[in-house]
């Protein structure tokens, strides 16, 4: 009888631990699949984030680049407008000063019946420095080719009626009808397209707040202190 009673016991007491145990181990498993979920939505997150970052990275180094290469080549185009400006200025201004120089030639020497060695002794002094620099710059074929080819061939056609005076090939009227066709075409056709051409130029450089006729670190006269 007391074997049965005990048995009976153990039994309600097995029963009693192993449904606290269950109870128990409910509430623990249910917990950590609530932790797990909520580390793998912080890790997915953190992931999608990240993405989003390195993303939002290389969107801006690649603007920042198109931006900064865009900013490189206005620099060069301005940087080489403003010196292409100031090679035709000084060419104009050195065909300018030989057109009044062969002007006087022309009236004082080539068209006079003067001796051989009178007509070599006043050959016309010319300058052609600008023009002789020209062959060694980069900005020079740059210049629109109209520029070069009348100045080149201005300077061909002078050499070449100076020279036949001088040898009395050409008389002193047919040199100097030839010289004043050649001055003519300079300074009527070729001078005034160059100077608008300049002047283009220094208006598309003044957009960029360059100005061209502003000489630096030197004052100019009746420029107050």
């Amino acid at each position: 009888m007391s074997n049965d009673t005990s048995n009976t016991t153990s039994k309600t007491a097995s029963t009693t631990a192993a449904q606290t145990t269950s109870t128990s181990t409910a509430p623990a498993t249910s917990q950590r699949n609530k932790k797990i979920d909520h580390s793998e939505l912080t890790s997915s997150a953190f992931w999608i984030g990240h993405i989003l970052m390195i993303i939002a990275t290389i969107a801006g180094v690649y603007l920042a680049a198109q931006a900064g290469l865009q900013q490189a080549i206005l620099f060069d185009d301005v940087t080489a407008r403003q010196n292409n400006y100031f090679l035709r200025q000084s060419l104009y201004e050195e065909l300018q000063d030989n057109i009044k120089i062969l002007r006087r030639y022309d009236e004082e020497f080539l068209s006079r019946g003067i001796t051989a060695n009178q007509i070599k002794a006043n050959s016309p002094r010319i300058s052609r420095y600008v023009w002789e620099t020209m062959k060694y710059s980069e900005t020079t074929l740059e210049t629109p080719s109209y520029f070069l080819g009348e100045t080149r061939r201005f300077y061909a056609q002078v050499d070449d009626i100076v020279a036949k005076r001088e040898s009395f090939t050409y008389g002193p009227s047919f040199a100097s009808k030839l010289m004043k066709e050649q001055l003519d075409n300079m300074e009527t056709q070729v001078l005034p397209k160059l100077k608008a051409n300049t002047e283009y130029l220094a208006r598309y450089l003044k957009g960029f707040d360059v100005n061209v006729e502003d000489i630096k670190g030197v004052k100019m006269i009746g420029e107050a202190p």
